[in-house]
């Protein structure tokens, strides 16, 4: 699962990091984005560009029966899924992070870590998007775990490899087991990870503070 993210860079990192010619966004650094809230994420549909999205799918019959909007999609089941596969070979983007956060149960509570790429550079989560009229909501793909992830959480989000960022936002693809070949856990020595404070786990916490290790 990955349930917080973010986003500790300037929108115009983005946009060089990712090919984005347009920035029609605004956008200040975020430390700790959680569900239903707005953030960038890339997509080419005609230009590669930066978009607005809210975080979570909820259509109406999901909203009936579940109560909270869907904030994952696993890698294993995004062939299968009726919810997924049709956004699997049309709406894929990529969410792009500098880091995530993840719990690990130790002694009888709950411990955040905080996992970014071991040069602080901006990663590209695989993502699926959908619309709803106007608006438009995304989800984060999870994966099983490398051996760092594993040792906080059972999945961890599916972090593209630069060389496999082009394939996964390319309209032409559309082969369900040809995209899901190019997800999976990312490298282990490409990756950090240490705990942090539990300030994380309240929403309302959103500053660099978040990242300092405890």
């Amino acid at each position: 699962m990955c349930g917080r993210y973010g986003l500790a860079v300037s929108l115009e990192e983005v946009a060089e990091r990712f090919g984005v010619v347009q920035l029609e966004l605004s956008f200040e650094p975020r430390y700790n984005a959680a569900p239903t809230q707005t953030m960038p994420v890339v997509l080419e549909d005609g230009e590669r560009r930066l978009a607005a999205m809210r975080w979570g799918y909820e259509p109406e019959w999901l909203r009936e029966r579940r109560g909270r909007p869907l904030i994952n999609a696993r890698d294993d089941r995004l062939r299968e899924s009726r919810t997924f596969r049709g956004a699997l070979r049309e709406r894929r983007a990529i969410v792009p992070v500098t880091h995530w956060y993840e719990w690990a149960r130790e002694g009888n509570g709950r411990v955040p870590y905080v996992f970014r790429g071991r040069g602080g550079e901006v990663l590209g989560l695989a993502g699926l998007y959908f619309e709803d009229g106007d608006e438009r909501s995304y989800v984060i793909i999870t994966t099983s775990p490398n051996p760092l992830a594993a040792r906080v959480h059972d999945r961890m989000p599916a972090v593209l490899r630069r060389e496999d960022e082009e394939a996964w936002l390319d309209p032409d693809r559309v082969e369900a087991d040809d995209l899901v070949g190019l997800l999976g856990p990312y490298p282990e020595d490409g990756l950090e990870a240490y705990p942090v404070s539990r300030k994380v786990n309240s929403p309302a916490n959103d500053s660099e503070e978040l990242l300092r290790p405890v």
